[in-house]
């Protein structure tokens, strides 16, 4: 076979970006409105990515990385190497994913945190356990009262024994629709007598800070501040995409309504 021949064979074994999104999207039985849902872009953008009249930009490769599992380095190549394609994209999902499945430990939480298959800003590694990772503070927090209460830029606020009071995360948590995330307490302060109510699993395709009351049933006073750990999640991936209604979870069925 001559030189050109084999180029030319080369070239058409390859496809462009937009070819290769078309295919993702495929594989993992959805369409272009639960592409548009799941990244928060016009569907306009969309079709005008697959069909190759926009390039991805590294915001959206990121967004891309997050529903598909592949980094967003991987989306901002020039040209991707044809496959077949599987037959049951939902079953063959964990085979490609650059993780793994299961409980993610500790370097694969910040392996995927870096390439963008898991959105958490701001992201510090040394928050990183072995298999957790624990979320700190954010800026305020609302007494029973109703009062909004700045604990950031050296300020605190004095949680007393018996008292509670409602926080939320100062990291924003993203994850792909084949993770989820499972909320747990840090034990040094569980052992004091200090409790968190959170819900206990982040949904697939959670997007959000995490919202949640700290009560202190200990003996000794907390001095709250922002940026100190607080809760700690787990992260795990699921051995297949769950059953999606647009781009979201299949939602329960409702009751009958009563005549």
């Amino acid at each position: 076979m001559s030189a050109t021949r084999r180029r030319d064979r080369a070239a058409l074994s390859e496809m462009t970006p937009g070819q290769h999104l078309r295919a993702e999207i495929e594989r993992l039985g959805l369409d272009q409105v639960a592409v548009r849902k799941a990244t928060g872009v016009s569907r306009q953008t969309i079709n005008n990515i697959v069909n190759d009249r926009q390039p991805i930009s590294r915001a959206m490769a990121g967004k891309l990385g997050r529903l598909t599992g592949h980094g967003s380095d991987y989306w901002l190549r020039a040209s991707f190497s044809s496959a077949p394609r599987a037959e049951h994209p939902a079953k063959t999902r964990a085979a490609v994913r650059p993780i793994g499945g299961g409980v993610l430990v500790n370097y694969q939480i910040a392996q995927a945190v870096k390439k963008g298959i898991i959105g958490m800003e701001p992201f510090d590694e040394a928050n990183v356990r072995l298999t957790s990772v624990d979320l700190t503070l954010g800026d305020f927090l609302i007494t029973p009262e109703g009062k909004k209460i700045n604990i950031g830029g050296g300020h605190g606020f004095t949680l007393k024994h018996n008292c509670t009071v409602n926080v939320s995360t100062k990291e924003r948590i993203e994850l792909p629709p084949d993770h989820v995330g499972r909320v747990g307490a840090i034990m040094s302060l569980a052992k004091n007598g200090i409790f968190t109510s959170a819900a206990f699993q982040l949904a697939p395709g959670f997007n959000g800070h995490l919202h949640f009351c700290i009560f202190n049933s200990g003996r000794e006073s907390l001095e709250l501040r922002s940026g100190m750990p607080i809760v700690s999640i787990e992260i795990m991936s699921l051995s297949v995409l769950p059953l999606m209604n647009g781009a979201g979870v299949e939602q329960p069925r409702r009751g009958r309504r009563r005549p």
